[in-house]
């Protein structure tokens, strides 16, 4: 029987978010805030607070939300290499910051974070984000 190719990617992309979580220190350590007192969690949006039957609803891999008033939106990607940002994906990103923002109704500063294997890619959406963690980052220390 034939491996199917979504199959793989699913899984690698699950598998790689697990990895992520089971090294939250690692990955606090590679932002710079290793000594900043956090909560970790996942977060979905509740479809019952939309504010038009047109938005689309928002999960969030985990959230970060430090004791100096930031909130840090960490986005897991897996890909074999680095990691491209399209517009879908952008414009993805952008609706996850504000949906989460209006339905949480958070005075706090949001930052994007995206952790990925091998890098984000340079282009026009990479400021779409405001930092980033690789991998070979969560296994040091």
């Amino acid at each position: 029987m034939p491996i199917d190719p979504d199959s793989i990617r699913s899984w690698s992309g699950l598998a790689f978010e697990r990895v992520c979580l089971q090294h939250i220190h690692q990955l606090k350590q590679a932002m710079g805030i290793a000594a900043v007192a956090t909560k970790e969690y996942a977060w979905r949006s509740d479809p019952k607070k939309k504010r038009s039957k047109e938005e689309e609803g928002a999960q969030i891999d985990l959230l970060i939300e430090r004791g100096d008033g930031v909130i840090n939106i960490c986005e897991m990607k897996w890909s074999s290499g680095e990691f491209t940002i399209t517009k879908e994906d952008s414009l993805s990103l952008e609706n996850k910051v504000e949906v989460f923002q209006y339905q949480t109704d958070t005075k706090s500063a949001v930052m994007l974070t995206m952790v990925t294997a091998f890098g984000v890619k340079h282009n026009m959406y990479y400021d779409t984000i405001q930092s980033e963690v690789t991998i070979d980052q969560l296994f040091v220390g």
